[in-house]
């Protein structure tokens, strides 16, 4: 079908955190929502941007990302099911054209990107990313220039799977195209170092895109697939290998051997899991570089390390560039480095180290607000106690 099949209704603002010039702006749109349909329409937005912003680790990004709604209005309900991936044969007249079986993959759910692209130039000129929520319980989606999902169970999370990709260029972590015992042509991966930063064909340590967050005890591989002609059956790391450990598991990138993946499992690979700690380094950043010079931060202490040679708090032989480490149940895997406040109040340094301190020994929370100087560093301005 075509832009005939419907109209453009008008855009809302539904995140705001700013000027669209200086942060990161998502476009969501509609399809296959008649007119009458468009308050249930935003509803599935809403509960859409309350999922994306209370998971990890954009809960902690929210300060970066706008959110535009786009309402459009088509002619019919739903998407097209080809008959040829054993679908219904439905050809409802749609205003972005979506259909399920692009490729013959009956999951992969598609729309017009092109149309999408003028209708966001248009709506929101400074857009950054476009997701198109299809108006279908049936499964499926995509994480191409546009990313598409429809309304079956776990609709958020498909959301989220795909901004992966659309976003962040992330690769599937699974070992799979067409699903488990269904292939016979994925049992290897090609020769060559894919481009996404969360799969790789290597297992050298010394050149592990991720090497950095594996720990010198864990092994690599970290699991070998046992047999190359079907999925790993295992459904749990190794035993006595920590939940999240990184390393290199076995199994990725639509392959059953020869891909790794940073940890047994992420929301890449399957849904209502977290993101991994690559996929969540790589997510930041993307986002970082769109938050507020001035930032904050909630969570308990997990880690308290301080370095100040000034005030007697650090040995006097630590020459280390920041004075305080701290990490943050909230954003596990995550640690930030520190200055104090530079405007010459010794007083203020002094009672910002003790709260940190008094905070830590106590598992309080507390609220940090900083100066952002680098993705993960910065000048402490303020440190609050929080009840």
């Amino acid at each position: 079908m075509t832009t005939k099949d419907g109209r453009v209704v008008g855009t809302t603002k539904v995140v705001d955190a700013g000027d669209p010039a200086t942060r990161w702006n998502l476009v969501v749109m509609g399809d296959g929502y008649r007119e009458a349909e468009l308050t249930q329409y935003a509803a599935d937005v809403k509960s859409f941007t309350d999922k994306l912003l209370t998971s990890a680790p954009f809960s902690t990004l929210r300060q970066a990302i706008n959110v535009f709604r786009v309402d459009v209005a088509s002619t019919d309900s739903g998407a097209d099911d080809p008959t040829l991936c054993g679908g219904t044969g439905a050809t409802p007249a749609t205003y972005f054209d979506s259909t399920f079986c692009s490729d013959k993959i009956d999951r992969l759910l598609v729309v017009n990107n092109n149309t999408a692209f003028e209708v966001a130039r248009a709506q929101v000129p400074q857009w950054h990313m476009i997701i198109v929520v299809v108006n279908s319980t049936k499964y499926g989606g995509s994480g191409g220039g546009v990313a598409v999902y429809s309304l079956a169970t776990d609709a958020e999370e498909i959301a989220l799977h795909e901004m992966g990709h659309t976003a962040f260029g992330l690769a599937d972590e699974y070992e799979y195209l067409l699903g488990c015992g269904k292939e016979t042509d994925h049992n290897q991966h090609p020769a060559g170092e894919p481009a996404q930063a969360n799969v790789t064909t290597t297992i050298d340590r010394a050149a592990l895109k991720w090497r950095d967050l594996v720990a010198s005890s864990t092994p690599l591989p970290t699991t070998s697939n046992p047999d190359c002609s079907k999925c790993d059956p295992r459904t749990s790391p190794p035993t006595g290998l920590p939940a999240n450990a990184v390393g290199a598991f076995e199994g990725a990138d639509h392959f059953h051997c020869g891909a790794f993946r940073p940890q047994f499992t992420c929301r890449m690979r399957e849904l209502d899991k977290p993101y991994c700690a690559v996929c969540t380094r790589r997510i930041r950043q993307v986002l970082n570089p769109f938050l507020p010079l001035v930032a904050e931060t909630t969570g308990r202490l997990s880690f308290l390390r301080v370095h100040d040679r000034g005030t007697g708090f650090g040995p006097p032989s630590d020459f280390l560039d920041v004075e305080v480490v701290v990490r943050l149940d909230t954003e596990p895997g995550r640690a930030f480095g520190f200055q104090l406040r530079d405007d010459g109040n010794e007083g203020a340094r002094k009672g910002m180290l003790d709260t940190l301190r008094t905070a830590f020994a106590r598992n309080h929370p507390v609220r940090l607000d900083y100066r952002r100087t680098g993705i993960d560093n910065g000048v402490l301005i303020r440190v609050a106690d929080l009840p």
